[in-house]
Formats: C-alpha cells, structure tokens, sequence
C-alpha cells in the first residue's frame, strides 16, 4: 500500500478522526425540533438491521468499544449519506445504538465537575491554578466511569443526551385530565418502602431532571392526579424504575419542601395530621411521611422541618 494510500485507510478507521468528522457538522444541530415518534421508530429499525455491520479491528483504530466505531464508520460513510438527511438523526442514530440509556448524560450528573465559570470568577491565581487541576482530574475521572459503562467516551453525547431526553418526553408526553382516582393507589405503594438505599446521587438527579419535564410539559403541572397516573401507567416513558423512585419522584413534584413531615411534626394526632394534611396539600398517607422522614435524612438532614426539629 502507497504511504497516501495508508494514510486514507488509517484516516478511515481511526476513530477520533471519524469522530471530528461527524461532529464537525454540529453547526446544523437543530435541538431534535423536527424529530417525530415515526424518526425514532425508523432509525431504531435500522439500528437493528445493521446488528451485523462492524468495523475491522485494526491496531490503530482506538480504545474505544468496537460498537460506537462501527455505528461512526457508518454514520460518516458518503455511500449512505443521503439516508439521513440530517445531523439530527445521525445523532440520534449515534445515541440510540451506542448509550441507549444516556449512561453519559447521567455520569455527567452525578459527576459534579466544576464550572468553568467558578474558575474564571476566581481572582486568585493560585487558587484559579488548583481548580484547572481539580477540573481536568473530575473530568478524567468522568470519563474513566463513562468507559467503564459503555466501553467507549464522546463528551459531545453529554449536551445532545440531555436535548434528547426532553424530545423524548414531548413525543411520547404525559397523560393529562385524568379522571380515574389515581393518587391513593400511588400513596398505597409509599407502604410497602422501608427504606431508599436504591436511590443513590445519581438516581436523584435524574428524577429532579424529570420532576423539571413535568414541571414545563405537562398541560397542569398542580394537576396531582395526572401526575398519580402518569407515574403508575407510564413510569417506564419516565424512566423511572422502582417503587422507590415513583414515590420519591411524586414527593419532588408534589411536596418538595416536605410540608407532609412538618405537619406531622407539628401535629399530635393522626387524626389532626391527616386533616391538616388534606387541607393543605390534598392528600395524606403514613406510609408518604415515613418515606418523606427517609428522604430528609439521607438528602436534606441540615433542612429544618418544624420548629419541634430545631
């Protein structure tokens, strides 16, 4: 083989060059605005079909997993280039078969790297020096843990992942007007928690990113009932996975601030609890202010819930 001819092959397969390649198109990223249910549908299709299509493992080709090479080879391949018409779905194909499960965007939450701009604000030099350092340490230790998941690292996916999961949430969207009674069956399962030790930082952060789609998305974000239902009927569509996180999730949206504790607190009956509790958040479980206890201690124990918890 000719050294120019070489240099093409090695060009080719090497995956950081392949990479550049593709996103070097970032410029036409359109937030996934125009992509549809009947989009996802399709390119998971042909995800599927192309279960077969991999890249020769050269020595050079790169770290990375074997998976996310071959899905760039394709995505940058000028003979299949007019088969998505976008850079937004070659993103979304990217996404779909190499991180179906956004494990970049949720390590990047838990990740807590340091802002860059807490680092420019900084006037002291040295210090401004320590915090370049801690950074680059965070962000190799970020990576490191995303290679660890998924086999391979593309710091690109952390923005598109998270534009993606709001796109996916207004395709697939909420139920709203529920007529159905769906809240007490919901509190019924706060019972059966004993304790959250599945929910860990991360889990957290993901049902806070959640609690902010219902937040913005649904049709009546105080509509509890929709929410009960939601949270019941389509608890997978909202990533959610355990009871544990459905009752969690519920409290974020419907009582953040815990007011179901510190009425609790507040009060010396069940039977006053359970009144004050209607009357003021509309609904009332035992089982919801245990988890509410559960909650507090493990995530918020410098929160003060009442003037009796001082």
């Amino acid at each position: 083989m000719s050294q120019e001819g070489f240099k093409m092959a090695y060009n080719y397969f090497n995956v950081d060059t392949v990479r550049r390649q593709l996103h070097s198109r970032s410029i036409s990223f359109n937030n996934f605005k125009e992509i549809t249910e009947e989009d996802i549908k399709r390119i998971k299709k042909k995800i599927e079909s192309l279960k077969t299509f991999s890249v020769p493992k050269y020595s050079y080709v790169s770290k990375e997993s074997d998976n996310y090479a071959s899905t760039l080879r394709y995505l940058t391949n000028p003979r299949i280039s007019t088969e998505y018409k976008t850079f937004d779905e070659k993103i979304l194909h990217l996404i779909l078969a190499t991180d179906p499960d956004f494990i970049t965007f949720k390590t990047f939450l838990a990740s807590n790297i340091t802002p860059t701009e807490d680092i420019n604000d900084e006037q002291d030099e040295k210090r401004r020096r320590q915090l370049q350092d801690q950074r680059r340490l965070e962000i190799e230790t970020f990576e490191n843990e995303v290679r660890k998941q998924i086999g391979f690292y593309d710091g690109n996916l952390v923005k598109y992942e998270r534009i993606l999961t709001m796109t996916l949430f207004k395709t697939e969207g909420f139920i709203s007007d529920v007529k159905t009674s769906s809240i007490n069956p919901l509190l019924k399962r706060a019972e059966l928690v004993k304790n959250i030790n599945v929910i860990t930082e991360l889990n957290l952060k993901r049902l806070k990113l959640v609690a902010e789609r219902w937040a913005t998305m649904a049709k009546d974000p105080q509509d509890l009932n929709s929410l009960a239902y939601n949270l019941l009927n389509k608890y997978k569509d909202m990533h959610i996975h355990t009871i544990e996180e459905q009752i969690i999730l519920f409290i974020l949206i419907a009582d953040p601030e815990l007011d179901l504790l510190r009425i609790f607190e507040e009060e010396s009956t069940y039977q006053k609890v359970q009144e004050r509790a209607q009357e003021e958040k509309g609904f009332y479980n035992k089982g919801l202010i245990n988890v509410e206890r559960l909650y507090h201690d493990k995530f918020e124990p410098e929160k003060v819930i009442s003037a009796w918890t001082k």
